[in-house]
């Protein structure tokens, strides 16, 4: 395993009275950009880094195109995490034994291009391929469609999807873990928590919806934006049923409308669906155009203590992480 740690103070960014979140920066020292991915309830946070020139396009959010290291951040101090072999590795998700899961990029004497696949990292050091059937490990021209896990629980189960990448965007074919729900064309699995709940999008009714699935019951809803419609992705969930997400879905423009709805099971009786309450998530500050507005926050992981991480775009469209903790 490479490895190399450094230490980091986490300094919360002043916040008005009202605020509902605290936010903290998340910052790999020396990298051009910070998306901080996963968190588990011992607070460790892991992610991807990318130390080139290169800005993820707000459509393909979800899955990134740029060239990235993994991390993971453990009581103040960094540690780069590169699957052996590998030129790029995406740490997407933690569990609390520190087991990771994501995917990574290396050369092979058999493939004339690069070959994906992806991985369970575990906490004994040991790791893991991971290849839904029938994926490019081996792609044959720019775009392919690649296994990506996005998260694994105390149990290890882990949940992900099928998803086509091209140089510059990413996109759903399928998940996997469970069945295709509703019959929709394309979907993903993006979390599940320690209870065994889990989270996702799909397209349907012809938007992304993100969805909810605990159990028999499963949830399906959209985030209210100006026109009180369309597209939104879920990317993750807790014990408690508390989920994340933004506006927007893959191939289509988020704003970075950060959300976060409290257990959306608690209004419901029978299993009928009620529309959750959402809560904005914005890291502090704002947009430099006019008119000014809220920085673009995409929040992606979430513990059951309600400690949520993510990535913004600052006014210079520069992307960080972030550690946010809930005021209620």
């Amino acid at each position: 395993m490479l490895r190399f740690s450094f230490t980091l103070l986490l300094i919360a960014v002043t916040h008005p009275l009202f605020a509902q979140f605290t936010f903290a920066p998340i910052n790999v020292p020396g990298a051009t950009s910070t998306e901080a991915r996963g968190i588990n309830n011992n607070g460790e946070i892991v992610g991807f880094y990318v130390i080139a020139a290169c800005v993820e396009q707000r459509q393909s959010m979800e899955v990134p195109t740029c060239p990235t290291h993994g991390f993971k951040l453990v009581n103040g101090r960094y540690i780069e995490l590169m699957v052996p072999t590998s030129f790029r590795t995406a740490i997407m998700g933690v569990n609390d034994y520190g087991d990771l899961v994501g995917f990574y990029v290396t050369s092979e004497l058999t493939c004339s291009s690069s070959v994906y696949h992806g991985f369970i990292w575990y906490h004994t050091n040991a790791v893991r391929k991971l290849d839904y059937p029938g994926t490019d490990v081996c792609p044959t021209s720019s775009s392919a469609a690649i296994t990506v896990p996005f998260g694994i629980n105390k149990a290890g189960i882990v949940v992900g999807g099928v998803w086509g990448i091209g140089p510059n965007s990413s996109f759903p074919g399928r998940g996997w873990v469970w069945r295709n729900p509703a019959g929709a064309c394309c979907w993903s699995v993006t979390g599940i928590s320690n209870t065994g709940v889990l989270a996702g999008l799909l397209f349907q009714s012809d938007f992304w919806q993100a969805w909810m699935k605990a159990g028999t019951d499963q949830d399906f809803f959209t985030y209210p934006t100006v026109n009180q419609c369309c597209d939104t992705t879920a990317t993750g969930v807790n014990s408690a049923v508390d989920m994340i997400g933004f506006d927007g879905g893959p191939s289509s423009f988020s704003a970075g409308n950060g959300w976060f709805t409290k257990h959306i099971e608690l209004n419901e009786v029978n299993d009928t669906e009620v529309k959750p309450s959402f809560i904005k998530m914005a890291y502090p500050g704002q947009t430099n155009i006019q008119p000014p507005g809220p920085l673009p926050t995409f929040p992606f992981g979430i513990n059951d203590a309600r400690g949520v991480v993510g990535t913004y775009f600052d006014t210079n469209n520069q992307q960080h992480g972030f550690l946010a903790k809930p005021n209620f």
